[in-house]
């Protein structure tokens, strides 16, 4: 970092210099190193305006050579970070950048850097699973880049070494979930069955992120299986098995209504809010499924009276968001008001999908389109608190 005097008696604001950090991660001193690569992925948090990485591409593609090169035989520290850059870097050049990101990615190291060998690892396996999901989401031109993605995201929770760990758990499912409206299915593997068991962790992070998975799927269509009523004594299509659709709606039920002996709601108020959101999700979603058998057999469609909880209105926007406000940081709002290619051209994320409820500077037709959500959310609230107004949760 280079400085700028200052008369007004305070320190002199840092000012990042793509030179002299590249001139940095050449040294032979490893903590020097680690300092560059820190200032990188700091310039690159903070977004990287067109016209600067116009002028410097030259130089920011050698500082990605540079990372990659420490994908391969850096420290710990330096793998680590080098991951985070390399994943700032593709979600502020996006497509534009010159490097195959993602092919490069796969060729360095597939597996090794996602998959923890012991716990003092993990943070190194999250940043590479974060890396490849932020790759992914802003390089990503077709399907298959997110299907080849989702497979090795998918081995990953299949390694014993990060399954045993549920930080690395909890971001591998997260990404695989990031990812999955990309790729338009799941690749041909049943996501349920993993799904119902990491419901059942211990560790609270790991239910939410497979509450999220599981609120996707069902959002993009991807429908677990429903048992059929048997029509002879040994149907197996009426057979249980693990992922069917009664028992995960079993299940995020006890989530969203844990038992008051069990349940600790000051600890686990978010993760119980969500579960209801997930819960009255489903239970709208097998309505629909119900309707659409009715006007098939030309009957008509009951009126629901659905339990009164707010559901975001788009859950692959809301996943999306969560995982670009973690992995960004303190520079997420710069990048969501200056990184348009990303967020509003590549993921259609807007100031109102964000729910700030700002309106200025939004273009006439987000202007309107705002006002009229609102408008029918708050008619479907009256509404449904004038049909629920006895029903309460607890």
């Amino acid at each position: 970092m280079e400085c700028v005097g200052s008369n007004s008696g305070e320190l002199p604001a840092p000012v990042f210099s793509i030179e002299s950090c590249l001139r940095t991660l050449h040294q032979n001193k490893r903590v020097v190193r680690e300092e560059g690569l820190k200032d990188l992925a700091a310039a690159l948090e903070g977004f990287v305006s067109a016209d600067d990485y116009r002028y410097d591409h030259y130089e920011y593609e050698q500082a990605m050579d540079r990372c990659f090169y420490f994908l391969r035989s850096g420290s710990a520290t330096e793998r680590k970070d080098a991951y985070r850059a390399i994943g700032l870097y593709a979600l502020t050049v996006g497509p534009k950048a010159e490097i195959l990101i993602l092919d490069r990615l796969f060729d360095v190291d597939r597996l090794s850097g996602m998959v923890p060998s012991s716990p003092s690892e993990a943070e190194r396996a999250v940043a590479a699973i974060g890396c490849l999901a932020a790759a992914t989401l802003a390089c990503g031109k077709r399907p298959a880049d997110a299907k080849r993605t989702l497979k090795a995201i998918w081995e990953v929770m299949e390694e014993a070494g990060a399954a045993a760990i549920p930080r690395v758990l909890a971001a591998a499912m997260s990404a695989w979930t990031v990812v999955l409206p990309a790729a338009r299915d799941t690749g041909g593997r049943t996501p349920f069955v993993l799904i119902a068991k990491l419901l059942r962790a211990d560790d609270p992070t790991v239910r939410v992120a497979a509450g999220e998975a599981l609120a996707v799927c069902i959002e993009l269509n991807i429908l677990p299986r429903q048992p059929q009523p048997p029509r002879w004594w040994n149907d197996k299509r009426a057979e249980s098995r693990p992922g069917d659709r009664p028992l995960l709606e079993s299940r995020v039920s006890e989530l969203a209504f844990p038992e008051e002996k069990h349940a600790h709601k000051n600890e686990h108020a978010e993760e119980i809010t969500l579960f209801r959101q997930i819960d009255d999700l489903l239970k709208r979603n097998k309505q629909q499924i119900e309707d659409l058998e009715k006007i098939k057999n030309n009957e008509r469609p009951e009126e629901s009276n659905g339990p009164c909880v707010k559901v975001p209105k788009r859950w692959v926007k809301l996943v999306h968001l969560n995982f670009l406000k973690q992995y960004i940081g303190e520079g997420f709002d710069t990048h969501f008001h200056l990184n348009l290619a990303l967020f509003r051209d590549n993921l259609g994320l807007t100031r109102a999908a964000a729910g700030d409820g700002a309106e200025e500077g939004l273009p006439a037709h987000e202007k309107k389109q705002l006002r009229k959500d609102r408008d029918r959310q708050m008619s479907l609230a009256v509404k449904r608190d004038r049909q629920n107004k006895t029903k309460q949760y607890d």
